[in-house]
């Protein structure tokens, strides 16, 4: 039950979701320094050059896929806390095993994109994955069960697309691991499909976009 008046049960979500950003900004910062370039050789030909930088291919492969895919966990926590009004202990716990474990994306990238060949680096890069997805997976159930928590717009159909798309971030992980006992390479790529059901608007966009258009009328 929400608190009549002035007096909202729980605490302000601003400095969870600063937190949030920055870390993610770092994280998806971070990524790219795993493409490295030999400082001490000089390439006596273009053509050297260009083979030294097709050699980098799957480092290259591997960014820009974790970067999309915190892409993906951005923008689902930006949905999580648009229809989160307040927090308390428990979620900002929640947010802080979240944030745990998208800084380890870079560590996890780094391994998947130096051994390319081999399958447990992929393994522990889906695990990875799938903590995260627990994590965003864990904060609606707390929301749904917390409703003081929740804004307006928080309807038991959003909490059901919220959760069924917080269960959809397992399927590619699982499947990824899978497949990654026959080809590491391809478990990789295979991440790439996330992303792009996640650029299709769907019904969260629909309810978002309402409480947005009152925010600017006010």
């Amino acid at each position: 039950m929400r608190a009549t008046g002035d007096a909202i049960a729980g605490m302000s979500k601003h400095r969870i979701e600063a937190l949030a950003d920055g870390i993610f900004a770092v994280a998806m910062t971070l990524l790219v320094l795993d493409i490295k370039m030999p400082e001490t050789i000089a390439y006596a030909s273009d053509a050297d050059l260009w083979r030294r930088l097709v050699s980098l291919e799957h480092a290259v492969a591997t960014y820009v896929i974790s970067f999309a895919m915190l892409s993906v966990y951005w923008v689902a926590h930006h949905f999580h806390f648009h229809f989160i009004e307040r927090t308390d202990r428990g979620l900002l716990w929640i947010n802080l095993y979240l944030l745990l474990a998208i800084t380890l994306v870079p560590f996890t990238t780094d391994i998947v994109g130096d051994n390319v060949h081999l399958w447990l680096p992929a393994i522990l890069y889906g695990v990875n994955l799938l903590l995260i997805a627990g994590a965003f997976i864990v904060q609606i159930e707390y929301v749904r069960r917390h409703p003081h928590l929740g804004a307006a717009d928080l309807t038991p159909t959003m909490a059901r697309i919220l959760r069924r798309r917080a269960w959809l971030m397992t399927i590619v992980p699982v499947v990824s691991m899978a497949i990654a006992f026959y080809s590491p390479r391809l478990a990789l790529y295979l991440y790439l499909s996330l992303p792009l059901l996640h650029m299709v608007p769907g019904g969260l966009d629909l309810a978002a976009a309402p409480r947005a258009a009152r925010g600017v009328r006010r």
